[in-house]
């Protein structure tokens, strides 16, 4: 069974929604409504001094190759004679009216849909009027009839849409999703949420209709509910806590072989503990995964360098505390820890109940990041709060 022609009916509806979306963000006038299926596909009506503008914009969207708004288009010609049809009463209501006609298929130069939109001087426009004349007597079938009611208007009225009517073309919905994508003015952090905050959007506006056709009323709205769904989105997702990467995809392994001939402190430490080498290069690999993840989330501005310091003085009191533990139990001063005492304060530091971490608001239960900043600590590169597994070198804390 083929739905061709279904799948593309309802592909053109959610054109309209999108350019109806695009409007909302759009506008710069404040108290404009916005209407859908109401004097056209979408309408903005703009409130002035002395009465109000309605732009009226038909959408038509293709699946097809070829130019949608040919000369002997039935949407072409359909879309004026809808204009024109209405146009007395759009006259009453509005002291203004504007056409638009949007596709994203691709309008040739030379056609009659792009010498109407360029008309604009007296001269141009009339001549635009006597090429529309002309080309309808050119047309045949349903398309005759259409155009024969098109052109039995008073050339008075033809010219009041035509020096009033724009083509927009080629306007994909990639375009409209990356224009609307800089209209919302994401803050920050919200990179990875763009699509389901633009979905939200779009499905509240579907519904929203949806809810007044099944009233049987007019879709009309204005910007502020979106504006104000758009703060509530971005609330949303700014408030829940960032995620680091899991250690396979921070590509610590090729930093390790990178940097395998680097005497890093915490490995001569371990190996003084006689920690196993199968658990040492474990070690390193959280090492380069915590530098790597680090080095990201502080490039990317998600984490501020005092959270680091913040969570390292955490780490650094919980390490000085399980030392006291052990020195009183065992009645030894620090001063005279054998290795076994080390052994067995690394061994519990490295073993916490939960390896639960907080930056910020980003929230981590990955063991590699946990640990890889206690052997950053060890290293002492850069850390306020240094630590050591085996006093082997240097004065320690």
């Amino acid at each position: 069974m083929d739905n061709t022609e279904a799948s593309a009916s309802i592909a053109g509806f959610g054109y309209q929604f999108e350019r109806a979306l695009y409007r909302i963000f759009h506008s710069s006038h404040q108290g404009a409504l916005f209407g859908i299926e109401t004097a056209d596909d979408v309408e903005e009506v703009i409130p002035t001094a002395t009465g109000t503008i309605s732009i009226q914009e038909q959408d038509k969207l293709t699946l097809a190759a070829k130019n949608p708004l040919q000369d002997s288009s039935r949407n072409l010609w359909n879309t004026f004679k809808n204009w024109l049809d209405k146009l007395e009463q759009s006259q009453w209501n509005h002291q203004e009216l504007l056409f638009l006609l949007v596709t994203n298929g691709s309008v040739s130069q030379g056609s009659l849909a792009h010498r109407l939109s360029t008309a604009s001087s007296p001269e141009s426009v009339a001549a635009a009027i006597s090429h529309l004349r002309a080309q309808a007597l050119t047309m045949t079938g349903a398309v005759a009839e259409i155009a024969a009611k098109v052109t039995a208007f008073d050339d008075e009225s033809l010219a009041y849409v035509i020096t009033r009517f724009e083509l927009i073309h080629r306007l994909e919905s990639d375009s409209i999703t990356e224009a609307m994508y800089t209209a919302l003015q994401f803050p920050d952090g919200l990179d990875d949420h763009k699509k389901i905050i633009l979905d939200s959007l779009s499905g509240h506006l579907f519904n929203a209709a949806l809810d007044s056709w099944r009233r049987k009323q007019p879709f009309w709205t204005t910007s502020q509910p979106y504006f104000n769904l758009k703060q509530i989105l971005f609330d949303k997702f700014l408030s829940e806590a960032w995620t680091p990467r899991k250690l396979e995809d921070t590509g610590y392994q090729a930093l390790v072989e990178l940097n395998r001939e680097l005497q890093l402190p915490f490995i001569a430490q371990l190996k003084s503990l006689g920690i196993m080498e199968r658990s040492i290069e474990k070690e390193l690999g959280h090492y380069w995964g915590g530098y790597a993840e680090r080095s990201r989330l502080l490039l990317k501005g998600k984490i501020l360098p005092e959270h680091f310091d913040d969570l390292e003085e955490m780490l650094r009191d919980r390490w000085d505390n399980l030392r006291e533990v052990h020195s009183n139990y065992a009645e030894i001063p620090f001063e005279d820890f054998s290795k076994a005492d080390h052994k067995k304060i690394y061994l519990a530091t490295i073993s916490p109940e939960s390896f639960k971490i907080e930056l910020g608001r980003l929230k981590s239960n990955h063991r590699y990041l946990y640990l890889g900043t206690y052997h950053h600590q060890v290293n002492d590169d850069g850390t306020n709060h240094p630590v050591h597994w085996h006093p082997t070198t240097g004065e320690q804390p």
